[in-house]
């Protein structure tokens, strides 16, 4: 999908924009013609993924941990700061493992809900004011897992459900000025499903096609997959749709074959 200059000049914050989806995400709005708040939880890997990214003063940096309400403000007021506004937010900074629930503690539990649930929340909370007098939006990384279960990942569904059902909450909440969806990704080739998904390095291309299998599509998804729906429910062209949960996923919730 093409946005070539679509974004220009808009202001976009990313969380978790060191890496995975968020990183593609970040790239695709930059190419777009964005200007963009790099989020992740140090400073010093944001400030490599902004020599990386190579953007010059059209990537600030917004570093900062968003499993606590303070680092939430503070990554938010950086980037409003750095980009004298704010018009996307897309909240895609999140954590998985797999767990059972015999094995997942009370610390597990805190951060993850911490991590995807709150970090969502408050960050979108301390947008709420650029983003109303900009008449902007907000997309939100959920999962597959928010909308159908699985075994032993028990604590991630029930974040990515919140954030299924949260969005939907903030779109009613905010409209008709401020726009909410989510995304809901299957397994993406990243490398933090390829952390948890795959047992080495050499074995990791052949697991994750192992994993491909069980969609229709036969195979995963890309983080640029990912990044093109987010800056399509972003976009313009969007401009009528609020509180969804768009799946992308290769086919898999829309049935069996």
């Amino acid at each position: 999908m093409e946005f070539s200059n679509q974004f220009s000049d808009k202001r976009v914050l990313v969380t978790g924009a060191t890496r995975g989806i968020g990183r593609a995400t970040a790239e695709a709005y930059l190419r777009a013609g964005a200007r963009v708040a790099i989020n992740g939880r140090s400073e010093s890997s944001v400030s490599r993924a902004l020599a990386e990214l190579e953007a010059g003063d059209r990537a600030v940096a917004a570093a900062g941990d968003v499993a606590t309400i303070g680092g939430c403000s503070a990554l938010v007021k950086a980037a409003i700061g750095g980009l004298g506004g704010l018009d996307i937010l897309v909240n895609s900074a999140g954590i998985f493992s797999q767990r059972s629930m015999e094995d997942s503690d009370e610390a597990f539990w805190d951060a993850t809900m911490n991590t995807n649930v709150k970090g969502t929340y408050f960050c979108s909370r301390a947008a709420l004011p650029a983003l109303r007098k900009a008449n902007g939006n907000i997309v939100n990384l959920a999962s597959t897992a928010g909308l159908r279960g699985y075994a032993n990942t028990t604590t991630y569904c029930a974040s990515k459900g919140a954030i299924v059902n949260l969005t939907r909450a903030m779109a009613m909440e905010l409209a008709p000025n401020v726009r909410v969806n989510c995304v809901c990704p299957a397994i993406i080739d990243t490398d933090m499903a390829r952390n948890e998904y795959t047992t080495g390095e050499a074995e990791a291309d052949a697991q994750m096609a192992a994993r491909g299998e069980q969609y229709p599509m036969q195979r995963v998804g890309t983080p640029e997959e990912v990044a093109n729906a987010i800056l399509y429910l972003s976009s313009g062209d969007a401009g009528f749709v609020t509180g969804i949960a768009f799946p992308i996923e290769g086919g898999y919730t829309a049935g069996s074959r």
